[in-house]
């Protein structure tokens, strides 16, 4: 297996190997002399640009290998404990340390005595770090229920947050697990296995190898686990069938020993389970079946600051992403799930380290919806677009990834990370949608969509590093690759009728299309750095290419000869886009004492050419020149007390389905069509963090203030026609329809901030968390020509009270309330505000004979929305059950879910053209018994 995933990663011949060494040491509690377990010890080169980490055994003891010639520090970390810093210098043979003695905080050892707490975080650089002990949860707990209880962290609808920002990754013990989706890797390990849990920017290897910001980082999650959990067997099994034919099946098995490690996860259920992000639902074809969209949609590519990423922009607006780059909800109405997965790590001898995944899903999904839009109009009308749908999709997802670390000498290293994914989608959406105007209707659809759609994604990322003998001379390159393949077909059936004007005019669509989009990138980034006075230098290079081709055609019906045969040259349409940049660049990093500061700056080069072959023939070259700066500074106030600001710039190219001028009709009532002659954005990104920890108080506060600022901002003109519009040849825009293009705007400005604080509540034995939202957003667009500002404006408050009394008594209760103001600069009548809140108190209860008690309780308020979509429900879940057979492994239980049969589910949206209020089916009231079993070995 070692040397197959070797080979499929990529075949090299590496034969270099040179002397390396190993450096041991104990950390020890300065009052009884005994070894710290499960201390976190840190051993960075001496320009902090490569970090290695790694936590004490039971004894106290810890050991690198594979370390090369060189000045390190050495920092030992223990809640409760005053940090530990050490030089040390490898010279020509391996080292023990004797003795690390860590001195406890006095003042945290006077309300241990006095009140026995626990500090629940302290602060180490950029890192937060929370200690799992002093947020006790149930028995049966996984890493989300854990991280639940844990300040400026929110999990709600599949999607994990962390002081505010998006969870790209979980790590376990800084390995990775289950590539780059939180929600399986939470829900897989118990929380009983943890020790410690990281929140922290992670930034791309070849930064944290030069020490210089790319902009690449991640928000990640690592997950310390106990020094007595490392060598076992656990997870849980389960099974339960219920009322209505409900039933769900599943578990996760974990098999840990040393440096190997084994996890395989499982389930089946029809109750809308979904333990995976939407990655494996929307994989590499898109929106799906449901989706009215058009099938493929992906965003532009991002230039500049570390290379090309495939899909989307940067910054806070949620569409143009490829599904690969985000993490989003779960999906809408009511799926069925099957799924399977398995995680691998090891080290393989003294020189490799491996980590990869596989998981395979198929969900099938039904959702009923409807939705009000009330367009942004300058006529002094108002018009509103109605729609109620039933759609129907299958996906068939498998994902692979790999990553592979070679420690060639101790002087060069290779990071090999590549990653597949195939995906097979089918789907089905009826649809009736209407427009009307002062009340008066306009036109309507009556529709029926099919897709059949698949396609595959593969990306490899490679980097080489290499250290000099002199201490800060590196060289680093990196290449990535990227090929993605789509192609599939649809069918559109549809009636559309327009009333204006005193008459009824009927048009009806019969007709299919095929698609097909391939698309390649190849990126390479040269790095190198030197030590230049009291700090250092770097010198970058990096060329970017990436080749887009988009190629639909659409044939309406013959009824001469009963086929698909007429080329409709209005919906048909060839064509490819061939992006490249180059940029040069140099920035320079000081350090002194608890500064540090560093700024670069970059000169870009791109071209952008658009190329049509059909329906007519044309090439669009356009050249744009940049200056990309960026600077970064962090300031360590005190041990812990820590400030950084963030400034950086890039660019973003739009994308094939944004240049290709073709009209996309999924929704005769609602087209859309590219734009070849588009512009590249550059953005401006500033953000602020402020973290610190009170180990005297067990408190924790974190803050955040950032921004993003847009110029050529790729935004949309919509058309909303006054009178019935032919399109092109043969596609008719009725009276009141709207019809969509992407365009360059001028500034599109967003601001967002974040504060939160954690402190225990003695007197409850609970914590509480508070904390602080506010968003600005100011979006341009175009509607008839004339140019439309919408503001939207949102300010939060959430509060959480987690109990911290016993293993018996588990509880957190939690309540988020967001206000929101909507303007523009069209129709400033059509202002508004809305409001919605969401409360939650989840209870468990273990009591008499193993007796346990369960309930959830989530009620909703919205106010300020369309008519008829203003909701106040409670959705409450129960279960009773019962633990028996040796240790209590297995559990019994009865559930019932929405208890009150109230559950529904509310969205709105908010555009430059326009207000959406959205309502879709959710799943109702069954019961259900479940038998549970815990899996626990821990003595291998």
């Amino acid at each position: 297996m070692k040397y197959f995933l070797a080979i499929c990663a990529l075949s090299l011949s590496l034969t270099a190997f040179g002397q390396t060494y190993s450096l041991s040491g104990t950390a020890l509690d300065s009052a009884n002399q005994e070894g710290l377990a499960s201390a976190y010890v840190i051993l960075s080169t001496v320009n902090e640009g490569n970090q290695l980490a790694t936590i004490t055994n039971e004894k106290g003891e810890f050991r690198f290998e594979k370390l090369s010639s060189g000045g390190y520090k050495l920092t030992i970390t223990y809640v409760g404990y005053k940090p530990l810093e050490k030089w040390i210098m490898m010279r020509d043979s391996d080292r023990t340390l004797e003795k690390l003695v860590l001195a406890a905080s006095t003042a945290t050892l006077d309300e241990v005595e006095v009140q026995g707490q626990v500090v629940q975080s302290i602060q180490k650089g950029d890192t937060t770090e929370y200690n799992a002990k002093a947020f006790k949860t149930n028995p049966d707990a996984d890493a989300e229920g854990l991280l639940k209880k844990l300040p400026g962290v929110v999990i709600q609808n599949g999607t994990v947050q962390a002081q505010g920002e998006d969870v790209k990754q979980v790590l376990v013990d800084g390995k990775e697990f289950f590539g780059n989706d939180p929600t399986l890797a939470l829900r897989t390990l118990p929380a009983e296995v943890i020790d410690k849990i990281q929140i922290y920017d992670r930034q791309s290897d070849q930064a944290q190898f030069t020490g210089f910001d790319d902009g690449e980082t991640a928000k990640t999650i690592n997950i310390v686990t106990r020094a007595d959990r490392r060598n076992g067997q656990f997870g849980k099994v389960y099974a339960g069938y219920g009322y209505n034919n409900k039933y769900q099946l599943g578990g996760n098995v974990n098999i840990f020993k040393e440096d190997t490690r084994l996890s395989f996860i499982g389930q089946a259920n029809n109750i809308n389970q979904q333990n995976f992000a939407m990655e494996d639902l929307l994989g590499v074809v898109g929106g799906g079946g449901g989706s009215r969209r058009g099938g493929f949609r992906g965003g532009g590519g991002r230039g500049g600051r570390g290379g090309f990423s495939p899909g989307g922009s940067g910054g806070f607006r949620g569409g143009g992403g490829s599904a690969g780059d985000f993490l989003v909800g779960q999906q809408n109405g009511i799926s069925t799930t099957n799924a399977f997965g398995f995680n691998y790590t090891d080290t393989w001898g003294k020189n490799w380290d491996v980590s990869g995944s596989y998981f395979f899903n198929n969900s099938s999904n039904d959702a009923v919806e409807s939705l009000n839009r009330t367009y942004f109009l300058d006529q002094g009308a108002t018009q509103e677009y109605a729609e109620n749908s039933q759609s129907y999709s299958d996906n068939f997802n498998h994902r692979l990834n790999l990553r592979m670390e070679y420690q060639i000498d101790s002087s060069n290293s290779l990071i090999i990370q590549p990653r597949v994914s195939f995906q097979q989608n089918r789907g089905t959406t009826l649809q009736y949608g209407s427009t009307e105007q002062d009340g008066q209707l306009l036109n309507q659809t009556d529709n029926e969509y099919r897709s059949d759609l698949g396609g595959y994604d593969f990306s490899n990322s490679l980097l080489y590093r290499h250290r000099f003998a002199k201490q800060g001379r590196t060289f680093s390159a990196r290449l990535n690759t990227t090929i993605n393949h789509q192609d599939g077909a649809s069918n559109l059936s549809a009636v559309n009728q327009s009333f204006g004007q005193n008459r009824a005019l009927n048009d009806s669509l019969d007709q299919v299309a095929d698609y097909l989009r391939n698309g390649w990138a190849m990126g390479a980034n040269l790095n190198y750095t030197e030590p230049l006075g009291p700090g250092m230098m770097q010198l970058s290079y990096g060329a970017n290419v990436r080749r887009e081709l988009s190629d639909k055609k659409t044939y309406d019906f013959d009824e001469a000869t009963q086929q698909y045969a007429l080329l409709d040259t209005t919906l048909t349409n060839e064509f490819s886009s061939l992006y490249i940049t180059q940029e040069i660049g140099t920035g320079y990093r000081y350090r002194t004492g608890a500064l540090m500061f560093s700024a670069d700056v970059e000169y870009q080069w791109a071209n952008l050419s658009s190329d049509q072959v059909f329906p007519s023939e044309f090439v669009l070259n356009r050249s744009f020149t940049n200056l990309l700066p960026s600077a970064m500074l962090r300031y360590e106030i005190s041990d812990s007390k820590n400030l950084r600001l963030f400034y950086r710039t890039n660019t973003n190219a739009p994308s094939v389905t944004q240049l290709q001028e073709v009209v996309d009709n999924s929704n005769p009532l609602q087209l859309s069509i590219g734009n070849p002659a588009l512009d590249q954005e550059y953005q401006h990104s500033l953000f602020l963090r402020y973290s610190s920890s009170n180990t005297d108080k067990s408190s924790t506060f974190f803050a955040m203030l950032g921004g993003t600022l847009k110029d050529n901002y790729i935004s949309n003109s919509t058309l909303i026609a006054e009178q019935d519009t032919l399109i092109g040849e043969a596609v008719l825009l009725a009276e009141g329809g709207q019809l969509s293009q992407s365009v360059n705007m001028g500034q599109q400005q967003s601001l967002r901030s974040f504060i939160t604080y954690g402190t225990p509540i003695a007197a409850l034995k609970s914590n509480l968390n508070l904390n602080l939202t506010g968003s600005l957003s100011q979006s341009p667009g175009l509607i008839n020509g004339q140019e439309n500002k919408a503001v939207n404006t949102n300010a939060g408050f959430g509060v959480v009270l987690s109990s911290n009394i016993s293993e018996n008594v588990d509880f957190t209760i939690s309540s988020n309330s967001s206000y929101n103001w909507v303007t523009n600069t069209i129709r400033p009548e059509l202002d508004d505000q809305y409001f919605n809140q969401s409360t939650n108190a989840d209870l468990t209860l273990i009591f008499w004979k193993g007796m346990v008690f369960r309930t959830q309780l989530n009620h909703q308020l919205y106010s300020g929305l369309s008519a008829g979509y203003d909701q106040n429900f409670l959705l409450w879940n129960m279960s009773v059950g019962k633990k028996f057979l040796k240790d209590r492994k297995g559990e019994l239980k009865l559930t019932v879910f929405d208890l009150l049969k109230q559950n529904q589910s509310i969205q709105r949206n908010v555009t430059e053209a326009y207000i959406e209020d959205t309502q879709t089916q959710v799943l109702q009231q069954y019961a259900m018994l479940t038998f549970t079993y815990q899996l626990r070995n821990f003595k291998l």
